[in-house]
Parts: structure tokens; sequence; C-alpha cells
């Protein structure tokens, strides 16, 4: 099972949900797990379940309410079997669900900031809590979300001064400006219980597509495809 983390303190449940999407119109099993602390994943569900919860949505598994991997390996690895997944897809804040020694047991790791300052602080504190020197084969690779961009005097210079340096080796930088389309978008699919791609801005599907080839190992012709089928299902 192919394993992609996603760290950090923005919302990134809609970017999640529509790689997940991807990938199921690739015949992949995908299980996305929320373990942040907001539970942002819920507001896209059809019914929001507070505590615990593992439940399909648009062909992917979701898993909400996790807070430890000891958690997800009793509640739903026992219950469906790991080989049941090709893909699972992590998203968290904290870690309660993954530290450094933990970290070079996922394919990808992918490191999400944005420019709000309480924000990049909290990524700060997040990655000194990761105990990064405990990983193996250090320096370990990082790519790296932004989400969203937007014109500020601020230079991404200033992200990258907050966290440290010397265990880190970052890869590509993956950008979403802000664009009130993909927003009213997220919005609409939040009231919709669905995911529906159709509206999303070209700079949106270019960015996804690109994310799918690097992350999971597809050619640009196969993540297009992904991308047509996809729009026509919804």
């Amino acid at each position: 099972m192919k394993k992609v983390v996603f760290f950090g303190a923005p919302d990134k449940s809609h970017l999640l949900l529509v790689l997940g999407k991807l990938l199921t119109a690739l015949e992949r099993k995908v299980l996305i797990v929320d373990s942040t602390l907001a539970q942002s994943m819920q507001g896209y569900l059809p019914q929001v379940e507070f505590g615990y919860s593992l439940r399909e949505f648009e062909g992917i598994d979701v898993a909400t309410g996790l807070l430890t991997s000891a958690q997800l390996e009793r509640s739903v690895l026992q219950s469906t079997g790991e080989a049941a997944y090709d893909v699972m897809l992590l998203d968290t804040d904290h870690t309660e669900f993954v530290k450094g020694r933990d970290l070079p047991g996922y394919d990808k790791r992918v490191w999400c900031s944005n420019y709000s300052r309480l924000g990049m602080q909290m990524n700060a504190n997040l990655m000194q809590r990761l105990c990064l020197h405990e990983a193996e084969g250090q320096p370990l690779t990082f790519y790296k979300l932004i989400i969203p961009t937007l014109p500020t005097a601020i230079p991404e210079s200033y992200i990258d001064s907050l966290l440290p340096q010397q265990a880190v080796r970052w890869d590509t930088v993956f950008r979403f400006p802000l664009d009130e389309r993909n927003l009213s978008v997220e919005l609409g699919n939040q009231h919709h219980g669905r995911i529906d791609i159709r509206r999303l801005s070209g700079t949106y599907r270019r960015t996804v597509l690109d994310m799918l080839q690097q992350l999971f190992d597809c050619d640009a012709k196969t993540a297009r495809r992904a991308w047509a089928h996809s729009r026509r299902r919804a």
C-alpha cells in the first residue's frame, strides 16, 4: 500500500478528496484518514458524525476521528485488511499519529503551509515536535504545498526560515493560488455532499495533475485520463 502523509495547519480536505477521486478513477482503492484536530473532512461528508467513523464517499473510504496510528490499525485495517487499499492519504496537524521515526515508512511526505502568521508558527512548532533526528536516512525528502498562494510582500523563503533545514530536503513546490471560483466549488461540494471538479480553474487542474504524477507515479496521459473520467462521473 502506497502511503502519503500531508502535514501542516492549512485545511487541505477538499484537495485530498479531489486526489482521492482521481485515484479511484484509476481503479485504485483509496483510504483517506483525517487525523487533524479540526476534523475539517466532516464538512464534505453527507452526514456529520462525531467520534470515530469509517464511511464510503465518492468511491473513497474516509476515516475520521482518529488521532493515533493504533486507532487506525484497530479500527480500519483489522476490519478491512491493509491489502484492501492501494493508497492511503493521511492528513494530520499533530504528532500523535506520526513522529520522525515513522516518516521513512511513508512513500511521500508533503509539508503544507500558507502565509498566515499563526499557521506558520503552528507549522514551525509541529516540525520541532516531529523529532526528525529520530528518522533513519536523513535528510528526509518533503514536497511542499502552499495553499493558498496570493500576492504578498512576504517571500516564500520566510516560510523556510522558520523550519529546521538540516534534516529536510525540499522537493517540488505545489502552489494553489487563491481563486474565488475554486472557493465557490469547495463550498458547493460541501453543501451538496459530492466532489464535483468540473468548475475548478485551469490552474487548479494543472497543479492537481502534477501532484498526481509526482506523488503517485503516473504519467501525464494517465493523469489527464483520470481527470476526464472524473468530470464525466460528476
